[in-house]
């Protein structure tokens, strides 16, 4: 899309680099492609709202940029849709699996340049509840981990080492299972867990050793679930998954699916987390995959996943 407008999302909380820095080198390749571009800057409540209106205002199809971590991405994913422009990504975050995962580079100049000369792929988006999601969405125990997670960074940093403590501090904390009951493209189980994950990217489940990571290369959503655990043997299970050692069926229960609805009787309400934000949504909990529904601006030729 060499002639695309570009409208940037630049998120200064992303990650632990110099917002000063990131935005240079944006411009200089930019600069250097002589592309016509925007830069915003707006709070994250704000980001759906403020890309709206630029793009009703630009009356072209471009590119809508997300240059942050996971939150700026998924508004901006969701503004994307909304307009029917594509997405670009610039990561910023700390982990970035989805910018990995397409093979896009993490360095900011890097990054950019795939906007000027990369070209589009269409890839798969989630929901629940309505709610869009590129990586995951989870309910029980990884939402409390990822809120307590930021809890932690807020006060400490964005580093992984913090990251990790926080994890192993909410594990050995956790109680709760849940009685829960799925369908599962049309077949029903009932499940007691502390948690269910949907995942949605491959490079996140391949981290972990699992061969269900196949289903989201197919588009099809990976659902995990541990069985009820004692604090012990979830920090042993934490891990395995570190270790990339997990076992299917005997670690954790894995199934793949297109389309699944979730239960908790007698609950009308959940937290769940959904690419990292948490949102409350009413039960049950609907979650489906939309293949081939976003267009992403990608290398020519991905760099290798690590």
């Amino acid at each position: 899309m060499p002639d695309a407008p570009l409208i940037i999302v630049l998120n200064a909380g992303s990650g632990h680099d110099d917002k000063d820095q990131s935005e240079s080198a944006i411009r200089a390749v930019l600069d250097a492609a002589g592309r016509t571009y925007e830069i915003v800057s707006p709070e994250p409540g704000a980001i759906a709202t403020t890309l709206a209106e630029r793009v009703a205002r630009t009356g072209r199809t471009g590119v809508l940029v997300a240059a942050g971590g996971d939150g700026t991405l998924n508004a901006v994913a969701g503004a994307a849709l909304d307009a029917g422009w594509a997405l670009g990504i610039v990561p910023l975050g700390t982990f970035n699996f989805y910018a990995r995962d397409l093979g896009i580079p993490l360095e900011a100049g890097a990054a950019t340049q795939v906007l000027v000369d990369g070209t589009t792929r269409a890839v798969a988006v989630g929901r629940i509840n309505g709610h869009l999601f590129l990586n995951n969405a989870s309910f029980g125990l990884y939402r409390q981990l990822l809120e307590d997670r930021e809890e932690v960074k807020h006060r400490f940093g964005r580093y992984r080492l913090i990251a990790g403590i926080a994890a192993l501090w909410t594990l050995w904390r956790h109680r709760r299972n849940y009685r829960l009951r799925l369908d599962i493209d049309g077949r029903v189980e009932k499940w007691r867990t502390p948690m269910v994950f949907f995942g949605l990217n491959a490079l996140q489940l391949e981290k972990l050793a699992l061969q269900i990571a196949t289903c989201a290369a197919e588009d099809r959503l990976a659902i995990l679930a541990p069985p009820p655990l004692p604090r012990w043997r979830l920090l042993w299970l934490a891990l395995k998954g570190a270790a990339h050692q997990l076992e299917e069926g005997r670690d954790i229960a894995c199934r793949c699916a297109t389309q699944v609805t979730m239960d908790w009787p007698g609950h009308h309400r959940a937290r769940v987390a959904v690419d990292g934000e948490s949102v409350e949504c009413r039960l049950p909990l609907s979650v489906e995959v939309k293949p081939r529904a976003l267009r992403v601006l990608v290398p020519r030729q991905p760099e290798v996943r690590e």
